[in-house]
């Protein structure tokens, strides 16, 4: 007899089996966390009418577009701007990288009525409304989150990178 102040040899391997668990528990869930947060991270497209001949932008030149200093196509057609309200975070981080200024100044660019001769700018309430204005417009231009995009609009490059690609510019985390 041992008293009872010895386990047996057993349960030892039991507790390295429950610690394993734990462990593999633990990187379960780290994996989980990783692939969430790869989950909340968009790509915004950038999209145009599909008779539109253009088939990428720089970012600086599609900056000059929302800015109003490029007001028409290379065809010489008007552009018209049709984008989101500006009231979400993501269209906010959006906004901010594709024209360099702060949210709230690039709002009242974009908003802002003396913007005569400048491209057309339409807001929106959400990116299937974008969409459609885009689909129904041969010289228009908008920003969408990329699963929102149907066969009646055409995806642009963007420096030269569609969304999805490494180091496209449109991210948002």
């Amino acid at each position: 007899t041992n008293g009872g102040l010895q386990r047996p040899r057993r349960s030892f391997r039991f507790m390295g089996r429950l610690a394993k668990m734990r462990f593999r528990v633990l990187i379960a869930g780290l994996l989980c966390a990783v692939a969430a947060s790869a989950v909340f991270a968009t790509d915004f497209a950038v999209i145009i009418h599909p008779d539109n001949p253009v088939r990428a932008l720089s970012l600086a030149e599609f900056g000059k577009i929302l800015k109003g200093k490029s007001v028409s196509w290379p065809n010489g057609r008007a552009i018209t701007i049709v984008l989101r309200d500006t009231d979400s975070p993501s269209m906010n981080f959006v906004i901010e990288k594709i024209m360099g200024l702060p949210a709230a100044e690039a709002r009242k660019a974009l908003a802002d009525p003396s913007r005569k001769g400048a491209a057309a700018v339409v807001f929106l309430p959400t990116d299937a409304d974008v969409v459609k204005a885009v689909a129904g417009n041969a010289t228009a231009i908008g920003i969408v989150d990329v699963y929102n995009i149907t066969s009646g609009v055409k995806v642009i490059k963007i420096d030269e990178k569609q969304p999805f690609d490494p180091g496209y510019a449109l991210k948002v985390h």
